[in-house]
């Protein structure tokens, strides 16, 4: 066990003074400066959402180093067979402009920083604590500031505070299935888009395992979980916290056609899987098969599903993971940047 000034100490006591530590060196990082500042961009009435999320940073503390930062990202996306892949992490993105929406503390913000080689990336979030740590980040990684721009904006409305046509690509990770504006975000994007402009989502996927297989039969049968909730109640409950206030598992036609309204031609590329899913396909997917209480459309996903080259399940041709992936383009508009 570790020592401090001469006494043993646990493990209790041992992640209170880290956390005391990271949270000290953060706060003397901001006051020297080198972190960018994070500008307030949003008007309205804080929603449920932005109270929730500025309570529920996905990070607890602040990184000590940047190798500390950039293992942490490299371990964050290998924990999800086919993320990088089908969210197309971190291509070429030369001399453009790309909006990270939804920054969170800044992984994404950072790898497209460190590997992309954009000109800029802007990140926004509706969270200051969120934004704090990945501004924080920005000045680990000795980040020059012009390249980056951080602003906090709110739930209360969709509204993007960017001009027209002034974004080469937006990223937009794990966020809309929690945003009460959706479909206005969405029209957002398109507005805020150059001609030629691209964008990646990952919403909540109802053709998952973890829908379907976790909650549908693990949870709300095997395991009594939930007693009196629908399965979409039990999922929003499972995913971010008992209490926050909107999860959805959204289905692929569902997405597809927010996205085609909101002028984009769209397509579903799958959902990337995290380790948690092929355990418990592993562990409940032959009694789910073969359990007669299962409702019709979780019982015709588990007949369903199959395998692909490398093991991983699949439905309908695509990954049938948690993590739905869609890829957008201006319609009409030309492919490229």
């Amino acid at each position: 066990m570790p020592r401090i000034a001469g006494h043993y100490v646990g493990f209790g006591v041992r992640t209170a003074v880290d956390a005391w530590v990271r949270e000290r060196f953060r706060r003397r990082v901001a006051a020297s400066g080198q972190a960018p500042t994070v500008v307030r961009a949003g008007d309205g009435e804080a929603t449920a959402v932005d109270e929730y999320w500025n309570r529920h940073a996905l990070h607890k503390h602040a990184f000590l180093s940047a190798s500390e930062s950039e293992a942490y990202l490299r371990r964050r996306n290998s924990d999800y067979p086919l993320f990088t892949e089908l969210m197309e992490l971190y291509v070429d993105h030369t001399g453009e402009t790309i909006l990270d929406y939804g920054c969170g503390p800044g992984d994404d913000l950072i790898g497209f920083l460190l590997y992309s080689n954009a000109s800029r990336v802007i990140g926004m979030d509706i969270s200051a604590k969120a934004l704090g740590f990945a501004g924080h980040r920005v000045a680990l990684h000795k980040i020059a500031s012009a390249r980056v721009q951080l602003l906090q904006i709110t739930d209360a409305a969709g509204l993007i505070p960017l001009d027209d046509a002034s974004v080469n690509y937006v990223l937009c990770g794990g966020v809309l299935h929690h945003s009460s504006h959706p479909a206005e975000i969405l029209r957002e994007f398109n507005r805020v888009l150059k001609p030629g402009g691209r964008a990646c989502l990952m919403l909540y996927n109802r053709d998952s395992v973890m829908y379907h297989v976790w909650i549908a039969y693990a949870q709300l049968i095997r395991n009594d979980a939930f007693p009196g909730l629908t399965v979409d109640d039990a999922f929003t409950r499972s995913t971010d916290g008992p209490d926050c206030p909107i999860s959805i598992a959204y289905s692929p036609d569902r997405v597809l056609e927010m996205c085609r309204t909101a002028g984009f031609d769209a397509q579903f590329a799958g959902g990337y899987l995290s380790v948690l899913e092929l355990e418990w396909l592993a562990k409940y997917g032959v009694e789910a098969n073969k359990e007669p209480r299962l409702a019709a459309e979780h019982r015709a996903f588990v007949q369903a599903l199959e395998r692909d080259s490398r093991g991983l399940p699949t439905y309908r041709g695509k990954p049938a993971g948690i993590g739905g992936v869609y890829r957008l383009s201006k319609r009409g508009a030309q492919p490229g940047r």
